[in-house]
């Protein structure tokens, strides 16, 4: 029997559940899982936290991993078959009817793998468009706004984090997160000195994107001094809607300003408010 002939065999006699996989939906599946595997290594090309890019890429290899059985099924059925013991008959009387259920029964199993992959692959596509930020601005927006809103719903079901409920006062100004994972809500105080990082820091927000130590506060001649400490992904402040980026020398800081630690095109960059009155203290 030709391989073309062992398939509509087994599509008529062996009960097939997901027959329609193999005929049509196994080949664009391989090619998605691939493009979603390659864009979220695009994604995170920019991104030094070796164990973050690890993980991702070991999620996006998940749906390649279960699609590629069903890929080499239907390009070489022949073949996979004599991998298991099963040798291809010269014609359909010397089929036997149940051993065309059992190799039914696995190709409907392998299948379904298949379709989970492909459905996850999609899943893994979506992520590595928001997390390389791909997606137009507006998109862009409106995730940020939905994750927003369901942090705002989370801190009104279950109360702000400690860290928010404490009102922080300098006369040099405070600094508001507004974006970020457990820290949101939380104030902190300007002083001369000061360090935002994820350890060893004064101001400690836990976000992955964050550094050990990264940018340190000065205070010159009554004026705030922002300075980038060699960050790995950046320290930057949004004035009139232009972003600068700190390279190392101390930037000035006015009423207003917005700080993003990490690349404000990330979804997962920390976005900071710094905030003084004229006479100093917070506004």
């Amino acid at each position: 029997m030709t391989e073309y002939e062992l398939w509509r065999y087994f599509e008529q006699y062996a009960q097939m559940s997901n027959a329609w996989w193999y005929s049509v939906a196994v080949l664009p599946a391989t090619i998605i899982s691939a493009c979603a595997y390659f864009l979220m290594w695009l994604a995170l090309r920019r991104t030094r936290q070796l164990p973050k890019m690890f993980l991702w890429l070991c999620v996006g290899s998940i749906p390649v991993i279960l699609i590629l059985p069903s890929f080499y099924v239907s390009i070489n059925l022949t073949d996979a078959l004599a991998r298991v013991g099963f040798v291809a008959p010269a014609n359909e009387q010397q089929m036997s009817r149940a051993v065309a259920l059992q190799i039914g029964a696995y190709l409907s199993q392998i299948a379904t793998l298949g379709i989970i992959g492909a459905s996850l692959a999609v899943v893994i596509l979506i992520a590595a468009i928001l997390i390389g930020g791909y997606a137009p601005q507006q998109i862009m927006q409106t995730v940020q706004s939905l994750s927003q809103s369901f942090s705002k719903a989370m801190t009104r079901a279950f109360g702000p984090p400690r860290t928010a409920r404490v009102a922080a006062s300098s006369k040099y100004g405070i600094i508001k997160v507004m974006r970020a994972g457990a820290q949101q809500g939380a104030q902190f105080g300007v002083t001369n000195g000061a360090i935002i990082g994820k350890s060893d820091a004064t101001m400690v927000i836990t976000d992955d994107i964050v550094s050990r130590r990264h940018a340190r506060f000065e205070i010159r001649n009554d004026s705030v001094f922002l300075i980038d400490m060699n960050s790995t992904n950046g320290t930057y402040v949004r004035r009139n809607q232009r972003d600068e980026e700190l390279n190392g020398d101390p930037f000035e800081l006015r009423h207003g300003d917005i700080i993003y630690l990490g690349s404000p095109s990330e979804p997962e960059s920390v976005e900071l408010r710094y905030e003084r009155t004229p006479s100093g203290g917070q506004s």
